[in-house]
C-alpha cells in the first residue's frame, strides 16, 4: 500500500500518554466496540435461518466483541472474541506508536 493511503487510512487517538494508531477497513471498525449482548441485526438474521451456526458480521455489525449463532430462532453468543480497552475500544485493533 503507498504510504500516503497508509496515513489516510490510518486514525490516531491518545491513551495514558501514548499514541494509538488503527488502520481503518472493512473489518477493523477503529470506533467504539460494540459491547451489547442483545443484537437486532442478528434477531433480523435469526429470523430467517433459526439455528445457523454463526450470524455474520454484517448483520450483527462489524464493532461487535462477541461471536454470535442462532439458536431457534433466537441470536444467542458463542463466545466473546475481543477485549475492549479502558476507553472502551477494541483493544486488538490499536497498536502503539513507539
Amino acid at each position: 500500500m503507498p504510504p500516503d493511503v497508509a496515513v489516510r487510512l490510518t486514525v490516531f487517538r491518545c491513551a495514558a500518554g501514548h499514541v494509538l494508531v488503527c488502520g481503518v477497513g472493512a473489518n477493523l471498525p477503529c470506533g467504539k466496540a460494540d459491547t451489547s449482548r442483545t443484537s437486532k441485526g442478528g434477531e433480523a438474521w435469526c429470523r430467517e435461518h433459526s439455528n445457523a451456526d454463526f450470524i455474520p458480521a454484517y448483520a450483527t455489525g462489524h464493532a461487535t466483541i462477541f461471536e454470535w449463532r442462532c439458536r431457534n430462532g433466537v441470536p444467542a453468543i458463542v463466545r466473546q472474541r475481543y477485549r475492549v480497552d479502558p476507553r472502551g475500544f477494541v483493544a486488538e485493533y490499536w497498536r502503539r506508536l513507539p
